[in-house]
């Protein structure tokens, strides 16, 4: 999208994505900071490319996945009904999602970690959430032993196998896109068991876009029975979430 631009509309553009995507300020409320669903479907339709517009923000800003503040209602939701009481956020970047589940799980009784290797291809001098640990996702989850995992946009070719096959996580939440694309591993789709979720899916979108957007939910080998997976509230009906 900004490769036409000039130097002026480049950086016009820069300062307008940093003001959307930003970390809250101290006294702001757990989802204050976030935008609305309605705001981000007025940015995005508002656009003749909503992909190249979403990478782009996502080049100024270093986030890959989009939440909006109903989405972290439909999550926080999501995690009540499955009744967690541990909770890691594997591949956290800047912590943009952290900051609102930090307060939110607080306040439920959720113990919760967000952790990032720092390896990334986003590299620049924005300010990262305090929240986040410099760490390993599987020694993470090795130490707090979640329920549930979440990790949105995954590297490339990089597999979750591990982490969904240890014997204390019941479901891994991987928010990128459908059946892998650029996100993950590809053969995660083909070999583990999982589920699309239309209701985590609704109210984010990721950096390539909408069409390509989809948050799955792979089964862990934690899962207390399998008989039971057609039960869990994985498709929250509208008006709940």
């Amino acid at each position: 999208m900004s490769s036409g631009l000039s130097f002026r509309e480049h950086r016009a553009f820069e300062r307008l994505a940093r003001d959307l995507v930003r970390l809250p300020d101290p006294e702001e409320g757990p989802l204050a900071y976030l935008l609305p669903e309605a705001r981000w479907r007025e940015l995005t339709h508002g656009v003749p490319d909503d992909a190249a517009w979403l990478t782009a923000l996502s080049q100024a800003t270093g986030v890959y996945f989009f939440p909006s503040r109903e989405w972290v209602q439909t999550l926080m939701r999501y995690l009540s009904l499955l009744k967690v009481t541990r909770l890691l956020e594997a591949g956290a970047g800047r912590g943009y999602l952290t900051a609102a589940l930090t307060p939110l799980c607080a306040a439920a009784g959720i113990r919760f970690r967000a952790v990032d290797t720092g390896d990334g291809e986003f590299v620049s001098g924005l300010p990262v959430y305090p929240g986040v640990e410099r760490g390993d996702a599987l020694t993470a989850a090795r130490e707090l032993q979640p329920q549930v995992a979440l990790y949105a946009w995954p590297p490339p070719g990089q597999s979750v196998a591990s982490l969904c096959q240890t014997d204390f996580l019941h479901y891994l939440i991987l928010i990128g896109e459908a059946g892998g694309g650029a996100t993950g591993a590809r053969e995660d789709w083909q070999t583990l068991p999982h589920r699309w979720s239309p209701a985590l899916s609704r109210y984010g979108r990721g950096r390539t876009g909408a069409l390509s957007h989809r948050v799955t939910v792979f089964y862990g080998g934690g899962q207390p029975c399998r008989a039971r997976r057609q039960t869990l509230p994985l498709d929250l009906p509208d008006g709940k979430g």
